[in-house]
């Protein structure tokens, strides 16, 4: 333990560390595949967490159906909230549900993977488990990883600098890493055309490991959704984010965070 804190790889200490708000890139980009999709559409969120983004694609749109699977149980908790069903177990246990109900389970418009694939050991076998499945076969895909070739990270590894944080891009429970490239190479491998794909921006996300100790006494109270909440990032979401996000398009691979990716399964 440091300064009175836990050491942010001692998972046993604070197993649930995240402090939510939604990605507005990848909420607009559901928003732009939602125009495609019959109404009332359907969405699942897979890993949704705390709903922050849930709670962003309910304003926009309160039609649609939205349904979570998350393991933890406070932040399906909190998800439940504002989605219509949250899954409270691991992707396999949803997948078997569906089988179970066979030709009545529901068919989902869009899929969300929201910063799920780089806690992923075997993310080959877990895209194709998902996208075998009925209900997902004809969805569009929007996934968004964290770019670990982001300026501030190469910046670090330049300098022989790296420590696992609470949340962010070297989150201590991160198995698996991405760039632009290598996520899409990953889903053409498991059978996805590429539509789109975007990035968040990473200006004031590369202060996140400090601005996170602010909101340390929420965590451990389990309010999660303390940071999205806050007056000051609702001025930042406002009035910084979208100039931000508008200057970091002009060169992802270096500038972007996340990298947000629109994928459909090709035909056949």
């Amino acid at each position: 333990m440091t300064a009175g804190r836990p050491f942010s790889l001692d998972l046993d200490a604070t197993p649930y560390s995240y402090v939510e708000r939604a990605n507005n890139v990848l909420v607009s980009l559901v928003d732009k595949y939602l125009d495609k999709a019959p109404s009332p559409a359907a969405i699942l969120d897979v890993g949704c967490g705390c709903g922050g983004n849930a709670r962003a694609m309910r304003t926009g749109h309160p039609e649609v159906k939205l349904v979570g699977i998350e393991p933890n149980a406070r932040a399906a908790e909190l998800a439940s909230e504002v989605c219509d069903d949250v899954y409270r177990g691991e992707v396999d246990g949803w997948l078997q549900k569906g089988v179970d109900q066979g030709g009545s389970a529901r068919k989902f418009d869009i899929v969300v993977l929201a910063d799920v694939l780089e806690h992923i050991a075997h993310p080959v076998a877990f895209l194709r488990s998902l996208v075998a499945s009925p209900q997902l076969k004809d969805a569009y895909w929007v996934i968004s990883v964290p770019n670990y070739a982001v300026w501030y990270n190469r910046l670090s590894t330049l300098f022989g600098r790296f420590e696992y944080t609470w949340s962010g891009l070297r989150d201590r429970t991160h198995l698996r890493f991405y760039t632009r490239r290598s996520v899409q190479r990953l889903l053409r491998e498991c059978g996805f055309a590429i539509l789109e794909d975007r990035c968040s921006p990473s200006i004031v996300q590369s202060a996140a490991p400090v601005l996170r100790r602010l909101f340390d006494k929420d965590v451990s109270e389990g309010n999660h959704l303390a940071l999205g909440e806050s007056s000051a990032y609702r001025v930042y979401e406002k009035a910084i984010e979208p100039f931000e996000t508008a200057a970091c398009q002009i060169w992802p691979e270096l500038l972007g965070f996340q990298i947000v990716t629109v994928a459909k399964l090709n035909a056949g």
